[in-house]
């Protein structure tokens, strides 16, 4: 890997941190920074240790914000959509994973921005909405650890503190790549040297979780949502071609 290489994955495990203690709209710089600095399947293994480093800090912190009659709402669809998922990874060449994963990225931020844009709300306690968020996250986060903005528009929805809304989130990806991990090993994803190096990057995790707190506490997110979708655009645009 050369230096660009170290400072995408450098760069993804500090974002990691910063998104899933702080700022959850930056979350979707993760999965477009890891599949710049190596091949676009194997990405997706690598940084799965590295998310469940910033979720354990996550939780730790905001444990008890979280709300979990929301979570056992949509929990099982998500599970459904992990499984079909891990399916679908095994008929993906690289080449087409790759574009996928940047087509994927595209979507799900001009999805959100529609939303916004034509201020469409959500029924947070709608279980067919639940089950279409669900499955949806589900299939994202195991083909591009993508359910971010999938779970933002869900999670916006409940009209939460920035608070419960992150102590919610928190629970809920902490949950889901524990449930992953089987998968991506069996797919050959996770392997023990890229464990090792995963454990390497946990400084960078923690930093970045210092920071996101910090930040979240002092200044809107709005604005650092905005910035995240502009710069996944500029990632998905580049795996997409």
């Amino acid at each position: 890997m050369n230096a660009a290489g170290i400072a995408e994955i450098c760069g993804a495990a500090f974002v990691t941190g910063f998104s899933k203690s702080g700022v959850p709209g930056v979350s979707i710089l993760i999965p477009a920074l890891a599949a710049m600095a190596m091949p676009a399947r194997a990405s997706t293994g690598f940084i799965l240790p590295v998310l469940i480093e910033g979720d354990f800090v996550a939780v730790a912190y905001w444990r008890r914000r979280a709300l979990w009659p929301r979570l056992a709402r949509v929990l099982p669809w998500t599970a459904l959509g992990i499984i079909a998922g891990y399916f679908l990874m095994g008929m993906l060449s690289d080449a087409v994973f790759k574009s996928l994963l940047g087509a994927m990225i595209l979507a799900i931020v001009a999805l959100d921005l529609f939303r916004r844009a034509a201020k469409v709300e959500l029924r947070a306690e709608s279980h067919v909405l639940a089950a279409v968020i669900g499955i949806l996250a589900g299939v994202f986060t195991m083909i591009a650890n993508a359910a971010g903005p999938v779970m933002t528009i869900y999670l916006l929805s409940m009209g939460l503190s920035k608070e419960e809304f992150i102590g919610t989130g928190a629970w809920f990806y902490f949950v889901i790549n524990l449930f992953k991990m089987p998968f991506s090993i069996a797919l050959g994803l996770v392997t023990w040297s890229t464990l090792g190096i995963d454990l390497a990057l946990l400084p960078l995790v923690l930093g970045g979780s210092l920071v996101g707190v910090l930040v979240m506490r002092r200044i809107p997110q709005q604005a650092f949502n905005i910035l995240a979708q502009i710069l996944a655009v500029s990632g998905g645009i580049r795996l997409f071609f």
